[in-house]
């Protein structure tokens, strides 16, 4: 598979546009809110969206490229990067939109990254990275190694989105 890093900015911006204004939306939801946009439509379509490989670490799925599409978005003054100060004391990287994404996704790929939206942006970093370890790619990856797409057909019932006909 090879990386798709024009659909993956395409995708991340889409993300970023539709749920940056929320509080819980940092770094580790955006994460996470990419890797099941991808899984997820790799259940459902046997491809992945964006190619993307993602990396199990302690807090979850984290997508290889995310850091270098992020600098190019900022670069190209389609996203800004905003530090916020957690009760805690940890900083939360937050990411805004800065004008309406061109999206050129097919029908059921916003559909996928819209039901991830909806189903799981509103967790904070601590909630969704739990969440995302007891996915069974997640599971099944070794620390620090590649998350096998394959695996999603393996899912419990709670993180399946194949339906039986």
């Amino acid at each position: 598979m090879d990386f798709n890093k024009e659909k993956f900015k395409m995708v991340l911006q889409y993300i970023i546009y539709k749920c940056g204004i929320k509080n819980t939306v940092g770094r580790t939801v955006l994460h996470k809110l990419l890797y099941f946009s991808d899984f997820n439509y790799f259940e459902l379509y046997n491809k992945s969206l964006t190619n993307e490989c993602y990396r199990k670490l302690a807090r979850g799925p984290v997508p290889v490229h995310f850091e270098s599409v992020v600098e190019e978005l900022i670069d190209e003054k389609k996203i800004s990067l905003k530090n916020r100060r957690l009760p805690c004391g940890k900083l939360m990287n937050r990411y805004f939109s800065l004008e309406k994404p061109e999206i050129d996704l097919k029908e059921d790929e916003l559909a996928v990254i819209d039901e991830v939206i909806k189903d799981l942006s509103h967790m904070n970093g601590k909630m969704i990275g739990e969440y995302s370890l007891k996915d069974m790619p997640v599971k099944q990856a070794h620390d620090n190694g590649s998350i096998d797409y394959n695996l999603v057909f393996s899912r419990s019932l709670q993180y399946s989105k194949r339906t039986d006909d």
